[in-house]
């Protein structure tokens, strides 16, 4: 990259106002002048190298004056077009200049200007690329009852070992009765992974979305490097989770008026709080809910016309653990 400088600068001197004054006080000669059209050297052979280099350019003003031989100190201050002093370059001061009899004393004062000052520029551009979802997992199951807790757990990797963030939220289905709430992520270098869980209250489909961001630091903290860069870069996936009524996997026990999971069943883990609308407390046999006159004439619930009953599963009895 080529760099082109001014070397004149532009400053705010319109000229100079020169002072004489004789060595330890008397008149002072005052005098402004304005800058010359010329530039010193100017290829004067006298001043060439004497003392400014023969190849430089410097704008000047000039005084010429009669003096009576002695010792005068001089001082040149520049001046703006108003005649205020400068506000960028400074004063030029000698003492004891000789002035002879019959001679020109010539003396060359250098009035230092203050300059812009200058920076660099370095452009790194680097590439990056979003993240990929590898894996997605359910626990216990896709398939889950009423109230049950689902666990489900995303895997994702970042090419560029990002750190990365999840997110997870519900776009489709009934109202939840918990969640999704997010309850663990880990990351070892590319590879990341977060766990999400919910628990349905009614029956049916519930969808739910999960975005994967790569992540940078910035203001202290870490930010979306798609919202750095102005252009996306996460990864998205959409995963159903499907709800059941688990009416015909429970027996009714008539002594104690409870319900217990037929053998076989997976003990349904529920989320505390939660408890399951069975079908059969709105229509007396769920297998018959078009006809509920005719199931149920009396309005009562007779969960013993529904499910099966206990004594017949479980003869010794209902084990603890419900199995």
């Amino acid at each position: 990259m080529e760099l082109t400088v001014d070397f004149q600068g532009g400053s705010d001197v319109a000229g100079f106002l020169f002072e004489i004054e004789p060595c330890g006080g008397g008149e002072r000669v005052v005098a402004e002048r304005s800058l010359e059209d010329l530039r010193i050297p100017g290829m004067i052979p006298s001043l060439d190298d004497n003392p400014l280099d023969r190849g430089s350019s410097h704008l000047f003003s000039d005084f010429f004056t009669v003096a009576e031989p002695g010792c005068y100190d001089v001082r040149a201050r520049p001046l703006q077009e108003n005649g205020e002093p400068s506000q960028e370059c400074y004063d030029a001061a000698v003492s004891g200049v000789q002035v002879r009899a019959k001679q020109t004393t010539e003396v060359l004062l250098l009035s230092q200007c203050e300059g812009d000052s200058t920076g660099s520029l370095d452009v790194i551009a680097g590439l990056n690329h979003p993240p990929v979802i590898v894996s997605i997992e359910y626990s216990p199951s896709k398939f889950i009852f009423e109230c049950e807790l689902v666990e489900v757990c995303v895997s994702a990797r970042d090419p560029n070992a990002d750190p990365l963030s999840f997110e997870f939220e519900q776009v489709g289905g009934q109202q939840l009765f918990m969640g999704p709430v997010e309850v663990e992520v880990e990351q070892d270098g590319e590879q990341a992974r977060a766990c999400m869980q919910a628990a349905p209250l009614w029956n049916g489909t519930y969808e739910f979305r999960v975005r994967v961001y790569d992540m940078l630091h910035e203001n202290g903290g870490l930010a979306r490097i798609e919202d750095y860069v102005g252009h996306p870069s996460h990864a998205e996936m959409v995963f159903p989770v499907h709800t059941n009524w688990d009416i015909e996997l429970e027996c009714y026990d008539a002594s104690t008026r409870e319900f217990h999971l037929l053998p076989g069943v997976r003990e349904i883990v529920r989320a505390p709080g939660c408890n399951p609308i069975w079908p059969a407390q709105f229509y007396c046999s769920p297998y018959k809910w078009d006809d509920v006159e005719t199931t149920c004439p009396d309005g009562r619930f007779r969960p013993e016309t529904v499910y099966p009953s206990c004594d017949e599963i479980y003869p010794d009895g209902v084990p603890e653990n419900g199995e």
